[in-house]
């Protein structure tokens, strides 16, 4: 009974509501936004620090995206997608929660900066370009909002949301077309596709148990 007092009830608010959300077709797209260039830009970031290098990179309206890159350690880069999104989730809640406000300003600067980055080298089409653009105004909005206990709500539900289309988008390789990152890496390692689905799953459900022990209940 007193583990039932003591959960917070606002956490499992903002889950439910990105569940709910991530179901409504035009509602969750400016979210997925935010997951989808997390994954194509942890390629990206994989690919440059093994050795390669990015090509372009590609947001569609559907929140569907590609990043192309040469070179790199190819296992890394392609891992790296999904993974990284877990992290990029975990760090986004963890700045509402328990991170400084001038902790918090620099990580939001630097976001920001990453998206702008991306836009000038690898942004290669309109589309791309002004979904960017608004993730953009979107992160420097965090900078001068952050304090404010809206933004700080908003920072939360992103990072929840990120992490729950992280467990959940693992889950849509899993339709016999053998392709995607899943396929890309059994083929690179010879250890079946549904196996890599797994690791995903279960490292999104990490993040996922992760920010539910350091935030999801009360402090005392």
């Amino acid at each position: 009974m007193n583990n039932i007092k003591s959960l917070n009830w606002s956490f499992i608010g903002l889950v439910a509501l990105a569940i709910f959300i991530s179901y409504l077709p035009i509602v969750s797209v400016p979210f997925t936004w935010v997951m989808t260039f997390f994954h194509e830009i942890s390629h990206g970031i994989a690919a440059l620090i093994t050795g390669g290098s990015v090509d372009n990179i590609h947001i569609y309206l559907n929140g569907s995206g590609l990043c192309y890159t040469k070179g790199g350690i190819k296992f890394i880069v392609t891992f790296s997608g999904y993974t990284g999104a877990v992290i990029w989730g975990v760090l986004l809640y963890m700045m509402a929660d328990r991170f400084s406000h001038k902790r918090s300003n620099i990580i939001a600067f630097s976001i920001s900066g990453l998206i702008l980055i991306s836009a000038l080298l690898w942004g290669r089409d309109v589309l791309t370009l002004v979904i960017l653009a608004i993730l953009f105004c979107l992160f420097v909005s965090i900078v001068q909002l952050q304090e404010t206990w809206v933004m700080k709500l908003t920072l939360k539900f992103i990072g929840i949301f990120v992490l729950l289309d992280a467990v959940k988008a693992p889950l849509n390789l899993i339709d016999g077309r053998h392709y995607g990152d899943g396929a890309t890496l059994s083929d690179l390692t010879w250890i079946p596709e549904i196996l890599w689905v797994i690791v995903w799953f279960i490292i999104g459900m990490g993040g996922l148990l992760y920010i539910w022990r350091i935030g999801g209940k009360v402090s005392s």
